[in-house]
C-alpha cells in the first residue's frame, strides 16, 4: 500500500532482467507462489483484517479502468500483489503536485502489498520479477515506481539479489513551507513532471 511520506524517489527498473535460476534464488519461501491477473472474482480472497469495504470498492474501480492486478497466490490465499497501469502519467497522491508524465515505453507499478506475517521471505522480490516479465511481454522497457526515501536503499539491496536494478530519476520532497520540490537525478529519461 502507499505509504505517507514527505520524501519519495520516482525510480525506473528495466524490464529486461536476467533472473537467477530458481535453485539459485534467495527466495526459497517464494517458490510456491502462483501468479494470476486478478479480476473481480479475486476480491473475495482479500483478508478483511487488512482490506475493508473501501479497499474493495477502490480495487473494483481500478479493474474497471483496465489496470492490472498482479496477484501472488499461495494455497488459495493472497500472499502478495501489485497494481500496474500503462497510462501516460503517474502520481504520488500524498504529495500534492507530485505527478509525472511517462514515455510510451514505461508502465507504472504501485500499491505493492504483502501480509505482515509473510513479509521478509522474498515474496515481493519474486513478484517484482513477475511484474517486470509481464511488462516486457507487453513491450514495455521500464517500470516506474515510487520508493519512500528511508526504504530506497533496502529495496535496492533486496531487489539486486535477483538482478533488478533500481534507477532513481526524480526526488520529490515536501519542505517545511509545504512546497513540493522536484529534483532530477541523473540523465534525462523521458519521465518529466507534469506542469499545470
Amino acid at each position: 500500500m502507499i505509504v505517507l511520506a514527505r520524501e519519495v524517489f520516482l525510480c525506473k527498473c528495466p524490464t529486461a532482467v536476467d533472473a537467477p535460476a530458481r535453485d539459485g534464488s534467495p527466495d526459497g519461501e517464494a517458490s510456491d507462489l502462483r501468479f494470476v491477473r486478478g479480476d473481480p472474482s479475486h476480491l473475495g480472497l482479500l483478508d478483511p483484517a487488512h482490506h475493508g469495504d473501501e479497499h474493495v470498492h477502490d480495487f473494483r474501480g481500478r479493474l474497471a479502468r483496465g489496470e492490472t492486478w498482479l496477484l501472488g497466490l499461495r494455497a488459495g490465499r493472497v500472499a502478495t500483489y501489485t497494481w500496474l497501469h500503462d497510462r501516460d502519467t503517474c502520481a504520488y497522491p500524498y504529495l500534492p503536485g507530485c505527478v509525472f508524465d511517462l514515455p510510451a515505453d514505461t508502465a507504472f507499478g504501485y500499491d505493492a502489498w504483502t501480509p505482515p506475517e509473510l513479509r521478509g521471505g522474498g515474496l515481493r522480490r519474486r513478484a517484482f520479477l513477475e511484474e517486470l516479465r509481464l511488462l516486457a511481454d507487453r513491450g514495455k522497457k521500464w517500470e516506474a515506481s515510487f520508493f519512500v526515501a528511508h526504504q530506497l536503499e533496502g529495496a535496492r539491496r533486496s531487489l539486486g539479489l535477483v538482478g533488478i536494478t533500481i534507477v532513481p530519476v526524480w526526488r520529490a520532497a515536501l519542505g517545511r513551507d509545504r512546497r513540493l520540490s522536484l529534483t532530477p537525478l541523473g540523465e534525462p529519461c523521458g519521465i518529466t513532471p507534469r506542469v499545470g
